[in-house]
């Protein structure tokens, strides 16, 4: 499987036209490290140790991705959320999630903040999205707006459309 740069994938998917073109790039460029990161990003489950925000580091001198750091590092993000199990301290987790951040280019740098905060920003690019294309990487949920109806978890009203997926 081809190892596409996640950051340049995402914004391809934002310059798309229709929500049917945004299918068949995240299609064509399918791997690990975009599907792990658009897990994390809109998984209802998952609780990052990293405060949200920008933490102090300083950005790689490094160019650009070619060498495809972000799909060898997106493996170890198990350490930063809550599911991963690893025993470390505060301090050494956000110490090593800022080494993380320093050794990848600065634009997957920044990727990888903007998916710890559960903040990707991209135009089209969606939870109904993401779950279309890959429906085994979400749980299906009642129709999620937009990331808020996630974090009030308001009491929801039944659904008619329930009766159709479930169908």
């Amino acid at each position: 499987m081809a190892e596409h740069n996640v950051v340049e994938t995402l914004e391809m998917v934002d310059k798309a036209k229709t929500r049917e073109e945004k299918r068949e790039i995240l299609k064509s460029r399918d791997n690990y490290a975009t599907k792990a990161l658009l897990q994390l990003n809109y998984h209802p489950d998952v609780e990052w140790w990293i405060p949200k925000g920008n933490p102090p580091y300083t950005p790689s001198q490094v160019a650009d991705s070619s060498e495809g750091s972000i799909h060898f590092e997106v493996k170890k993000l198990s350490y930063y959320v809550k599911s991963g199990g690893h025993n470390l301290s505060m301090l050494k987790r956000e110490s090593m999630f800022v080494q993380l951040l320093e050794r990848v280019a600065p634009e997957d740098a920044k990727l990888l903040i903007a998916v710890k905060d559960q903040n990707l920003t991209y135009k089209g690019l969606s939870y109904k999205l993401v779950r279309d294309v890959w429906p085994d990487l979400l749980p299906e949920v009642e129709e999620i707006e937009d990331a808020e109806a996630v974090v009030e978890s308001k009491p929801k009203k039944k659904s008619k459309k329930t009766a159709v997926v479930e169908g």
